[in-house]
């Protein structure tokens, strides 16, 4: 059984994460580790904005790394969620034949 390494994103990006940028080079950092099972552990983060969140979601669903998160606070998994429908609502917009995403250029 593979080890599962266990990264905490309060260490390395604080109790408030902000910017796409922060998110982006952090998950760039986890996409270079060799280990394929990750815990992204958010104990003691307390906001994530959604652009951030965005960059997260995206990077879980596409990356071939099996990506565990936990220890999310009530507000970050109420935000992880709403990304993640509004993610799907998009997909789903785009896929009809007749409808146009009103947030995307066709």
């Amino acid at each position: 059984m593979e080890k599962t390494k266990k990264v905490s994103i309060f260490d390395k990006l604080g109790e408030r994460i902000f910017t796409r940028t922060t998110m982006q080079d952090f998950l760039s950092e986890i996409s270079k580790l060799k280990e394929k099972n990750i815990s992204l552990d958010f104990s003691k983060v307390k906001f994530i904005s959604r652009s951030c969140t965005d960059e997260y979601v995206k990077f879980i669903q596409n990356t071939e790394k099996k990506i565990k998160s936990i220890n999310q606070s009530p507000d970050i998994l109420m935000m992880i969620k709403a990304v993640e429908n509004g993610l799907n609502t998009l997909l789903i917009s785009r896929t009809n034949d007749n409808s146009r995403c009103v947030f995307c250029e066709n």
